[in-house]
């Protein structure tokens, strides 16, 4: 009796202690889990978190703000713009220059792909198709703006970490086709209904208007067809026909809003912490020669004093001086919207695509572009329509110049974009279309360098990056190998 007794007892204990070591697992475990960092998170907030990314880090931040000096829409003034603007290999050429945006765009990339596994079959949004389109959409953007300014870059075996810690860097052909994989499946998943509530206003961009989403794509399809051109030289008939399925009006536009509180124009606040850019004197005397209304407010002097005088800068031989040169009255509005592809861009596209396929029929949506740019520039129809009475040739020259100057405002890597295919389909030579002065054009970058991140951790891309000349190399769509 008395060994049965201690044996009851010492099982009682066993079971007790089991179960004390099990709740206290159970503790543990909660303990660990940070409620500010769930690991599952609603579409609606990963969407806006990707919207964000996509409007501050890559259709602006780095991958813009150097595209705007490589395109002489400003000059460099101080630090690492100015060095870019004297082009010196120790900021063109290095990895460093452009990692913040290389990150953000991964970073964009990742978030768009967690939407999509969400959304898809066996995720937790099975069926919203709707969250579902738009992802895939902002993954051809972002992925499409990527690959245009650094070429062949990591993608199939990018995102996988678990399988891929080293992923292999993928030819850009290949990529533009996936691209358009994500375009179409998009547009499909769009006008599929969906059985969740819209996004609505976690949407920054059409609070869930998936036809305006529908429109965007179409747009986006326009423009990277076109950007083939060189490469496909008879994809007109599929750039019109993709114009077409998109924007009627700039009330269409795909935009990011800023308020000028809790959101701020990037190249304003690059103004007012940084203060490195000023005004670019090829862009205005290109203007000036056109008798452009524009350049009041794309140029004011630097001071706000009534007796100011404009100094424009010399591209490529400025002064290293912050408060000699003039600026443009877009630092000075923290609202100004960034573009992720606008209403004049798609008329550009219209009116490039027609030309090139007859010539002088090209004219009328070139109108209708020039007066969306004016639109946009906050001048009014008016001063639009005085502005093309004075246009007697509409020939690509003046389409494309018209195009590179409505890209002032926020849309320089559209504008960088532009100039390279151009050049390729120029036999390499510079395009008439616009006028650069920076002397040293055997430096003009034909291509962004990778991010430091993945070249210091990556061999691949390392060695992708170790064998490339920004200067010489093309990317694919240009001309280029890679």
């Amino acid at each position: 009796m008395t060994i049965k007794k201690y044996i009851n007892k010492f099982a009682i204990l066993c079971v007790a202690g089991a179960t004390l070591f099990s709740c206290s697992e159970d503790k543990m475990d909660e303990i660990n889990q940070n409620p500010n960092n769930p690991t599952e998170m609603s579409t609606n907030l990963i969407l806006t978190d990707l919207i964000n990314r996509t409007a501050v880090q890559v259709a602006n931040g780095d991958f813009a703000f150097y595209a705007s000096l490589f395109v002489e829409h400003y000059v460099g003034t101080h630090n690492q713009f100015y060095q870019s603007e004297i082009r010196e290999d120790g900021q063109l050429a290095v990895a460093s220059t452009y990692n913040n945006s290389w990150n953000g765009a991964y970073t964009a990339l990742r978030d768009a792909k967690d939407v999509i596994e969400i959304c898809s079959p066996e995720g937790k949004e099975q069926g919203n198709t709707a969250n579902l389109g738009i992802a895939q959409v902002l993954t051809a953007y972002n992925l499409s703006i990527l690959t245009d300014v650094c070429g062949d870059v990591p993608w199939s075996e990018a995102l996988n970490a678990e399988d891929f810690m080293l992923p292999n860097v993928d030819k850009q052909e290949d990529i533009y086709n996936e691209i358009f994989a994500y375009i179409d499946a998009g547009i499909e998943n769009l006008s599929i209904p969906s059985g969740f509530n819209s996004i609505g206003g976690y949407d920054l961009v059409y609070g869930g208007d998936v036809e305006l989403w529908t429109k965007f794509a179409h747009g986006l399809k326009a423009r990277l067809l076109m950007r083939l051109s060189h490469v496909r030289p008879n994809v007109y008939d599929e750039v019109i026909a993709e114009v077409a399925k998109s924007f009627t009006s700039a009330a269409e536009e795909a935009k990011y809003v800023y308020n000028g509180g809790s959101s701020n124009n990037p190249y304003a606040l690059l103004y007012v912490t940084r203060d490195q850019y000023g005004s670019s004197k090829s862009l205005h005397d290109m203007m000036s020669a056109n008798n452009d209304p524009r350049i009041a407010t794309y140029f004011i002097p630097k001071s706000d004093d009534e007796d100011a005088v404009l100094v424009l800068g010399e591209n490529g031989q400025n002064e290293q001086n912050q408060n000699k040169y003039g600026i443009s009255t877009y630092f000075k509005d923290r609202t100004n919207a960034t573009q992720f592809l606008s209403f004049h861009e798609l008329k550009f596209l219209e009116a490039e695509a027609l030309e090139r396929k007859s010539v002088g029929s090209g004219q009328t949506a070139a109108i209708e572009a020039i007066k969306a740019a004016f639109e946009y520039a906050n001048l009014t129809s008016d001063q639009a329509d005085t502005y093309v009475a004075t246009i007697t040739d509409f020939s690509i020259d003046r389409i494309m110049g018209e195009k590179y100057v409505s890209f002032f405002q926020s849309e320089a890597i559209e504008a960088y974009n532009d100039f390279r295919r151009l050049k390729a389909m120029n036999g390499g030579a510079h395009p008439s279309y616009v006028n650069f002065q920076n002397p040293k054009v055997e430096k003009f970058p034909l291509r962004y360098t990778y991010g430091a991140d993945d070249v210091n951790n990556n061999v691949n891309v390392r060695e992708a990056y170790l064998n490339i000349n920004v200067y010489n190399d093309n990317v694919w769509w240009a001309g280029g190998s890679r």
